[in-house]
């Protein structure tokens, strides 16, 4: 039997399909990652007034006031608090359906230089995390490149450690200096195993000169990515970087885990995360937060 035989105009149509396929699928899997914020901005005063959030109030107004649903808490949310609070929020967060996701730091640890102090802190941050019920902890760390084996290698044993909390880790990169998506690939692959992933961002990929390219790099090894936002203008830039290109490239990409929108700018915070959601929606063609 002769094979059959496409003509240009069915190519034509084959190729609208695919599009359209292709178009589907996107969408698709943008209904499947979830929205949630990096808390860092609740720490600010709520814009017009002179008063903090009280910490128990968190999660609800994430969930009623910025409508996301997820909380990822900043270690200084919840320094010095008591085990008994940090249960209680988590109750409360989980009570709203915000429940608190990643616990994260900012100050890298040195695996490299104090790699018996930088034990004792994962360990003690993994432990805080368990009784917040959040399954990651994300952090910095401090490792030049010509370091990379030997902070590995100590990463990997202080990972073994803190497993009995059941907390899967995440590295961040630094801004300043700036990590390269090569150097957290190759921490990534040298720790191995299901508990590592990155937590990249998008403040870090437009640090890096090659924003677009470094999220691509890093997206497959990446449980969350924080999507940094300080306001926008009608070309969906912001702080230097093309929001909407970032978001667009990792949609593209198949990405299909968290984003957490991470304000970063200096004018009113609430309004802020509010447009970042509502431009991610929009990107995401979604008309709810909700997964």
């Amino acid at each position: 039997m002769a094979p059959l035989r496409v003509s240009d105009d069915n190519k034509l149509l084959s190729s609208s399909v695919v599009a359209r396929v292709r178009a589907f699928d996107i969408e698709l899997m943008s209904n499947q990652i979830l929205l949630t914020l990096s808390g860092s901005c609740l720490l600010q005063p709520l814009p017009r007034k002179s008063v903090k959030l009280e910490l128990l109030d968190m999660p609800r107004f994430v969930a009623e006031e910025l409508e996301l649903r997820g909380l990822n808490l900043p270690v200084e949310m919840i320094r010095g608090q008591s085990s008994s609070m940090l249960e209680k929020l988590r109750d409360q967060a989980d009570r709203v359906h915000c429940p608190c996701l990643i616990l994260y730091q900012d100050e890298p640890l040195d695996f490299y230089g104090n790699v018996e102090g930088s034990t004792l802190v994962l360990t003690n941050l993994s432990r805080a995390a368990k009784m917040l019920g959040c399954s990651e902890l994300a952090v910095r760390v401090n490792c030049p490149p010509e370091s990379v084996v030997t902070v590995a290698s100590s990463m990997k044993r202080a990972l073994e450690a803190v497993q009995r909390y059941e907390v899967n880790l995440l590295i961040r990169p630094s801004v300043k200096p700036v990590d390269t998506p090569e150097l957290l690939m190759e921490l990534v692959k040298r720790i191995g195993g299901f508990h590592i992933s990155a937590m990249p961002s998008f403040a870090n990929a437009h640090a890096t000169g090659g924003g677009i390219q470094t999220l691509r790099k890093l997206a497959p090894y990446s449980a969350a990515i924080e999507v940094s936002f300080a306001g926008s203008t009608k070309q969906g830039s912001t702080s230097g970087w093309n929001f909407d290109e970032y978001v667009s490239s990792l949609l593209n990409l198949g990405y299909l885990n968290k984003f957490s929108i991470d304000w970063c700018g200096t004018t009113n915070w609430v309004q802020g995360v509010q447009k970042a959601r509502e431009q991610l929606l929009l990107l995401m063609d979604r008309e709810d937060s909700v997964v």
